[in-house]
């Protein structure tokens, strides 16, 4: 089984990429961010500092149930997913506790709790990385085109510039691990039309090695 996460910025559209892929692609399922189970999420946009550890995780504990529930019993070939661990840890993680949003004293705690998670459920590390690349501006404009109130209601386009270099320093840290390493423009390859289906699916299927 080879597992490779799918990071991007709110609204880059990682999740329509990952869920083209799960189904476009052989023996390959899609792993979703299950936000929608998260009852700390809202109260964390409206007083982050208060909610930042708890949302944090809940967001990892939910990740990867969803990773062990997917895959349990199934063998298959490629696994996507979505966000996922280590975009929580290395990116929202890492922003939490350097923008002084989480306390240092929450964040060991956070640490150690996701461990324990990770291990519970034998969540494995990712075997590959796809980075989907949009700008904060086209990021902000899809987030209010898709009408998510949490969001619109409370992300601004200042936070999405911020965490652009959260996601900037994963990549790097990533590629400094000699981990395979793929970029997808979403506002060149639209992940909508077929002919950005068709391009998007044979990248990846070349960065796989064009198993399956």
């Amino acid at each position: 089984m080879r597992t490779i996460c799918i990071v991007g910025n709110i609204a880059s559209g990682k999740t329509t990429l990952t869920n083209l892929l799960g189904s476009a692609i052989p023996d390959s399922i899609a792993i979703p961010e299950i936000f929608e189970e998260n009852p700390f999420l809202p109260l964390y946009v409206q007083d982050p500092p208060r909610w930042a550890c708890m949302n944090a995780v809940r967001y990892m504990y939910d990740y990867a149930r969803a990773y062990h529930e997917l895959t349990l019993g199934h063998e298959y070939a490629r696994v996507f997913i979505d966000a996922g661990v280590a975009t929580n840890r290395c990116v929202y993680g890492r922003y939490l506790l350097e923008e002084g949003v989480m306390t240092p004293d929450e964040h060991d705690l956070y640490v150690i709790l996701a461990d324990l998670i990770e291990k519970q459920f034998a969540y494995p590390k990712p075997d590959a990385y796809i980075f989907v690349q949009a700008s904060p501006e086209t990021c902000f404009r899809r987030m209010h085109e898709r009408k998510w109130e949490y969001q619109t209601q409370n992300i601004s386009l200042d936070y999405l510039i911020r965490l652009r270099k959260y996601f900037k320093a994963f990549e790097e840290s990533v590629k400094g691990k000699q981990i395979p390493v793929l970029e997808l423009d979403s506002e060149m390859i639209d992940f909508i039309s077929e002919a950005g289906k068709h391009e998007a699916v044979e990248r990846v299927r070349q960065f796989l090695g064009d198993e399956g």
